[in-house]
Order: C-alpha cells, then structure tokens, then sequence
C-alpha cells in the first residue's frame, strides 16, 4: 500500500519513534497500564507490516508470524491467568512461519535440503532431552516450548547464514530468543528446576528492570522492517 509513496520513509521513521516511546513506558509504567503499553508494542509491529500489503510469501509468511505472535501474547499477556500452552502453540506458528519465509528465500537447493535436516534432527533432539531431562515432569507446555525454542534457533542459524539478505530479520530474531531465554529461565526456575538464591541466573532473573521486554520490544520492530528491507520479493 506505501511501498511505492513518498509515505514510506516518515511512517517507518513514526513507526520507529513509537516503539521506542512503548518500550520506554514497559520499563517505567505501573501495572495499572503496563499490560496495555506491552501488548500496544507487538500489535503495533503487525499493523505497521499491513501498511505496506505486497503479493509476495515473504509478506503474507511475515504477516501471519506476527499475526500468530499478537494472538500468542493475547494468551500470555492480556489474559489474567495467562495461557501458556496456547501461547506457545501460536509462537511456534510464529516461527514456523519464519522458517518457511527463509526456506523460500534460499537458491541453493544444498542449503534447503541443509536446512531441513538441520531442522527436524535439532527438534527431535531438543524433544528427547526435554523428556530424559524433565523425566515424569514432563508435560505438553515443556514439549511445545522446546519445539518452539528449537525452531527459533535454527531460524536464527539460517538467517545469519544469509545475513546479507535477511540482516534485520536475523537480528530481530536473536533478539526473539535472548527475550525467550530470559522468560523460559524464569518458567524453568519456578516449575521445574529451583534456582539457587544468589547464583547469575537468579541474578538475572530477579534484577530492577523488564529486561525480557528489553530485548522483545526491539525484536518485533526489526522483523517488521524486515520485510520492508527485502531487496527481491519471494514470490
């Protein structure tokens, strides 16, 4: 819709400003508006995509990853008590959705086939561990959750690998897992595994600011950008 406008420019610049006066509020507002300023940030990010509509997979795979992440942050934000098992159901859409967008994007049939073996052997396994792991804790939300974690990272591999095609996704999506690490420490800590008081993890889990949203604010706004920012369209 603004792709070919003069528009462009100062609405991503808007954009741009009006993330970082969200992320700031994340930081520094009460939990009276803090869901409604958090949850502003992610819708903000798939809006501003729909503002510039093309006929290509790398928009409509980069539409519905961020449109699945507002649906999954519904659940995990907005919702009081929070749905964790959906969230993560939608997260891992999220990136599946991103897979497809970098699978389509590689020329090189070697590094598709590369991609897909890497990608089906780092999920089998992140799911046997969390079974040898978790033993009889092992649950449907640790198995999601690990599916999802490990398609993030093969993401995130796969995009740094065509970084020169994809450097604000690959960013944006380092980004992704640095905010879920953090969150995933802190589901870990208070399910599964005690966190011993004093230790770096606890340190990091308990300092005076939201540090996940640190990285997760930054994070939606560069996979946004992303698309604008591709150089050939995936068609």
């Amino acid at each position: 819709m603004l792709n070919k406008t003069t528009l462009k420019l100062p609405v991503t610049i808007a954009f741009l400003v009006c993330e970082a006066i969200l992320g700031i509020l994340v930081q520094c507002t009460g939990d009276g508006l803090l869901i409604a300023v958090s949850y502003a940030c992610v819708v903000l990010a798939c809006l501003f995509v729909g503002l510039f509509y093309e006929k290509s997979a790398a928009y409509y795979l980069t539409q519905l990853g961020l449109v699945c992440t507002v649906i999954a942050d519904l659940f995990l934000v907005v919702m009081s008590p929070i749905k964790q098992l959906p969230a993560m159901a939608f997260f891992s859409a999220t990136q599946l959705c991103y897979f497809f967008r970098l699978y389509k994007g590689h020329t090189s049939r070697n590094l598709r086939v590369t991609h897909c073996i890497a990608r089906g052997s780092l999920v089998v396994i992140a799911l046997c561990l969390t079974a040898i792991v978790l033993g009889k804790n092992t649950d449907a939300l640790s198995l999601v959750s690990l599916f999802y974690y490990a398609n993030l990272i093969v993401n995130i591999v796969f995009a740094f690998i065509e970084f020169k095609k994809e450097p604000l996704l690959a960013i944006g999506l380092l980004l992704f897992l640095l905010c879920d690490t953090v969150i995933g420490l802190n589901v870990m800590a208070s399910s599964y595994i005690p966190v011993a008081e004093g230790t770096l993890i606890y340190n990091i889990l308990h300092c005076n600011f939201n540090l996940a949203w640190i990285f997760y604010v930054p994070s939606q706004a560069l996979i946004a950008l992303s698309l604008i920012n591709l150089k050939k369209s995936l068609n």
